[in-house]
């Protein structure tokens, strides 16, 4: 069975002849434990399946199943509990908040993740 389950998923912006399908159709299956490699030249739709993936956007069509449920059409609520608990990323631009230090920067992710790893430990 699937962990990440990708069915007919697009994302359309704009409409008639401004529109852009930055993923058209896609469908894929990864397995529990799989390691998974995304490629494809620039403006091919990568960062645009990823946030998909993550629960920062929503497709314009199609289901994506993560460990047995929808999170296609979750509310804006919905997807925040599931970026908190099911999701980590590691921003290209790294988002950390300039006036904090590298470890006080990590002390806040850590303050809402219900089961965080020591930040010391995580640290050195």
């Amino acid at each position: 069975m699937a962990y990440i389950d990708v069915k007919h998923v697009s994302k359309i912006y704009g409409s008639g002849e401004q529109e852009v399908r930055a993923n058209d159709d896609i469908n894929f299956e990864i397995k529990k434990g799989e390691l998974t490699i995304i490629v494809g030249a620039s403006g091919a739709g990568k960062s645009t399946l990823l946030n998909i993936l993550g629960g920062m956007d929503t497709p314009t069509k199609g289901d994506v199943i993560i460990n047995g449920k929808i999170i296609a059409n979750d509310s804006p609520k919905q997807l925040t509990t599931y970026r908190r608990l099911s999701v980590g990323f590691v921003f290209q631009f790294y988002n950390l908040i300039p006036n904090l230090t590298a470890l006080e920067n990590v002390e806040l992710a850590s303050q809402i993740s219900p089961d965080s790893l020591d930040v010391p430990e995580v640290m050195k």
